[in-house]
C-alpha cells in the first residue's frame, strides 16, 4: 500500500476518485448520503492540494516539514477513500435490496478501525513512530483510562448492542423509562427522544438497554390506545357502551379496523369502571384523538343525561331552555317557524317549556341520512351543514329547523346534518306533536301541506346535487301522518 501512495499512481487515482464522488454526490437526492460524501470529498480535495504543494514546492521545504506534509496527504487520501468506499458500499447494498442499511454505530466502529489500520503503517514508515509498541508499554495507563471511562465504554457497547438488535429506529415513537417520545438520534453514548412538547431528552444507552422499551411504530401496524372512566350505577352498562362506541365512530383518525371496543371491567366505589380501546394509524395522533374523544363524549353524556361520577359532586343537569336562551328569544324563534304559526301565543309558550336543549360539538353528526328519526330540532345557536350523498346542499343557523319530515311521516332521514361549530339545539319529540294533534285536529292537514312544500324544496336541492328523492304527494304525507299518530 505504501509504495502505491508514494507513487504518481496515487495522484491519478485520487483525481479519478474525486471526480467519481463529485458525480455520485450531485446525482443523489439523499441529504444524509450527500452529507457523508461531502466529508469524503473534503479529505480527497485536501489530499490533492497537499500533493500538488509537495510536487511544486517540496524541494523548498525544510527536511523536517516534508515528512509531515507527506504524512498529511497520505492520511487525507486514506481517510477520504475509506469514507467514500463505506458510503458507496452502503448505498449499493441498500439499492440492490441485499439487506437493510447497517446500524450507523456499527459503521462508525468499522470506519474508525480502518482509520487506525491506515494510520499505523503510515506513521511507522514516514515518521518512524511505532504505535503498537507504544500501546504495549502503556498497560498501566490503559488500565487507568479504562477505569475512568467505564461508564462511557458501557454506553458505547450498549449502543452497539441496541443498533445490532434494533429495538427502535430513528423516527419511531417509543416509551423508555416512563418517557414517551420520537427517536431523533441514536449515538455512541446516548439515545435522544423528542417528546410531544418538543423537548429533547437524552437517555444513556446503558439505561435504554436495561429498561423495557415500548415501540409504537414497528411494521406499520395500527397502534392501540387504552383509556378508562367511571360511569354511574343508575345507567345500564350497555347504554353507556353504545354511546361510547357511537362517539368513537365519528372521531376522525380512529380506525374502523381493528374496531374500537368498550368493556365493563369492574364495580368500584366511585362507579362502574369502563375500559375503552381504539386504534390509530400513527401514534403521534394519539393525544389529539384522546382529546377529541373526551370532548365529544362530554356532549354525548350531557345529551343522554349520563352523569360521570366524581369524588366531588359535579352539577351535570341539563337545565331548561331558559337557562340557554331568554324566553323572549325562544318565543320569537317559535313564532317564525311556519309549522307553529297556526298556534296561539299561549300554546307556543307551552311548547317552549317542553323544548329540551341539546348540545353538539363541532364535527358531530346530529342526524344521519337513512336512519329513522322521531325528533324535531330548532337551531338555537351555531351553524350546521346539511349534506346528501356527502355533498353540502344547505346550511342552517339560528331559527332554522330540521327533522320534522321523519318525525311526522316515519320516513328515513333524507340528509345528514353535521355541526360546523358548537351548537345548541332545542328538541321536541313525537309525544309533543301527538298532544298537539289531539288538541288541534285541524293541525294535521295544514302541516301536511307545509311538509309537501318543504319536500319539493328538498327534492330540488337533492336533484342539483345529483341525488334523487321519491316524489310524495300531500295526500300521501297526510296519510302517513294519520297512521303514525293514529288520527281519524
Amino acid at each position: 500500500m505504501l509504495p502505491f501512495l508514494q507513487s504518481h499512481l496515487s495522484l491519478i487515482a485520487g483525481v479519478l476518485f474525486t471526480l467519481l464522488v463529485i458525480g455520485v454526490r450531485a446525482a443523489s437526492a439523499d441529504a444524509q448520503f450527500r452529507k457523508e460524501l461531502g466529508r469524503a470529498l473534503g479529505f480527497l480535495m485536501t489530499f490533492l492540494v497537499l500533493r500538488v504543494v509537495e510536487g511544486q514546492f517540496g524541494e523548498l521545504l525544510h527536511s523536517r516539514v516534508l515528512p509531515l506534509l507527506r504524512v498529511a496527504w497520505m492520511l487525507a487520501f486514506a481517510f477520504g477513500g475509506i469514507r467514500a468506499a463505506m458510503s458507496l458500499g452502503v448505498l449499493t447494498v441498500t439499492r440492490l435490496g441485499i439487506r437493510t442499511p447497517p446500524p450507523k454505530i456499527l459503521r462508525d466502529v468499522v470506519e474508525i478501525s480502518l482509520y487506525v489500520i491506515a494510520v499505523v503503517p503510515i506513521l511507522r514508515a514516514e515518521l518512524a513512530i511505532d504505535l503498537t509498541s507504544l500501546l504495549a508499554t502503556s498497560a498501566i495507563v490503559s488500565v487507568v483510562l479504562g477505569l475512568a471511562m467505564q461508564d462511557t465504554l458501557g454506553n458505547l457497547f450498549a449502543g452497539l448492542s441496541l443498533q445490532l438488535e434494533r429495538p427502535y429506529d430513528v423516527g419511531d415513537w417509543v416509551t423508555i423509562k416512563e418517557i414517551t417520545g420520537r427517536v431523533v438520534q441514536v449515538a455512541w453514548r446516548a439515545t435522544r427522544l423528542e417528546t410531544s412538547r418538543k423537548e429533547i431528552i437524552t437517555l444513556p444507552n446503558n439505561i435504554c438497554s436495561k429498561e423495557a422499551v415500548k415501540n409504537y411504530s414497528r411494521g406499520g401496524q395500527p397502534v392501540g390506545v387504552d383509556l378508562s372512566f367511571h360511569g354511574p350505577y343508575d345507567r345500564a352498562p350497555n347504554e353507556v357502551k353504545e354511546a361510547v362506541l357511537e362517539v368513537l365512530e365519528q372521531v376522525p383518525l380512529v380506525l374502523s379496523a381493528p374496531p374500537p371496543m368498550c368493556r365493563t371491567v369492574g364495580f368500584e366505589e366511585l362507579g362502574i369502571r369502563y375500559q375503552v380501546r381504539y386504534y390509530v394509524e400513527d401514534f403521534s395522533n394519539a393525544d389529539a384523538v384522546m382529546a377529541e374523544f373526551y370532548t365529544r363524549i362530554w356532549y354525548r353524556f350531557r345529551r343522554e343525561g349520563i352523569e360521570v361520577p366524581a369524588q366531588r359532586k359535579l352539577n351535570m343537569s341539563l337545565g331548561a331552555p331558559g337557562s340557554e336562551f331568554s324566553e323572549e328569544l325562544v318565543a320569537d324563534m317559535l313564532r317564525r317557524v311556519d309549522l307553529f304559526k297556526v298556534l296561539r301565543e299561549e300554546e307556543r309558550a307551552k311548547l317552549r317549556r317542553e323544548m329540551v336543549p341539546r348540545r353538539f360539538a363541532r364535527g358531530e353528526h346530529v342526524i344521519e341520512q337513512g336512519e329513522k328519526g322521531n325528533t324535531f330540532y330548532l337551531v338555537g345557536r351555531g351553524e350546521l351543514s346539511v349534506r346528501t350523498g356527502g355533498v353540502e346542499v344547505s346550511r342552517l343557523s339560528r331559527g332554522n329547523y330540521f327533522g320534522e319530515m321523519s318525525l311526522l311521516t316515519g320516513e328515513p332521514r333524507t340528509a345528514t346534518v353535521v355541526a360546523l361549530t358548537d351548537v345548541v339545539l332545542l328538541e321536541l319529540g313525537r309525544p309533543v306533536f301527538a298532544r298537539l294533534f289531539e288538541e288541534h285536529p285541524e293541525l294535521a292537514p295544514k302541516l301536511s301541506g307545509m311538509l309537501s312544500h318543504r319536500r319539493m324544496q328538498l327534492e330540488a336541492a337533492m336533484t342539483a346535487s345529483g341525488e334523487t328523492l321519491p316524489i310524495t304527494e300531500e295526500v300521501d304525507i297526510l296519510g302517513r301522518l294519520k297512521s303514525i299518530f293514529r288520527l281519524d
